[in-house]
């Protein structure tokens, strides 16, 4: 994992994809593609190609696939959040019935990088980065984003998410 974090200055996210609220574990404990995080990534690429000419007439920005995990205020009863699973849009005046809109607040953001199969860098960043910062988390959600260009499997040592 990259220790030292990027600073993003003030930037809003507006998103078109799939949405998933629930246990994401329930069905499959490890980072595989049978748990509902991964299904709902495959559910947002079969309608990604399915709507491909409509994606272009809206501006849609492939480059940067995003995966975001929002935490209603109920989620520390229930362990139940939303995933949301997509990629940035410009314009977004035509959507397809199956997909959501999605903006986020225009924010600071603090980006990662982790390499390969090491998915702890949301413990590190909340137990012992952010404590130690001067940095806040101002929304209740996370953000990884996973560049074409740098990511290429979940079991690829050599893939980057932010």
């Amino acid at each position: 994992m990259n220790i030292e974090p990027k600073i993003i200055d003030k930037k809003s996210l507006r998103l078109l994809g799939c949405v998933f609220y629930g246990d994401p574990f329930h069905s499959a404990k490890e980072w595989t593609m049978e748990k509902e995080i991964g299904k709902t990534g495959q559910r947002f690429m079969f309608l990604s190609k399915k709507y491909s000419v409509l994606l272009e007439k809206i501006n849609a920005q492939h480059g940067v696939a995003y995966e975001i995990q929002i935490e209603p205020e109920e989620y520390k009863n229930t362990k139940k959040y939303y995933i949301f699973v997509g990629i940035e849009v410009k314009n977004y005046e035509e959507v397809p019935m199956e997909m959501f809109v999605k903006i986020l607040p225009k924010t600071n953001y603090v980006m990662f990088t982790t390499k390969g199969r090491d998915f702890s860098e949301g413990e590190y960043v909340f137990k012992k980065w952010l404590p130690n910062s001067s940095f806040e988390q101002a929304y209740p959600y996370i953000i990884q984003a996973y560049d074409r260009k740098r990511f290429k499997a979940l079991d690829d040592e050599e893939s980057e998410i932010d």
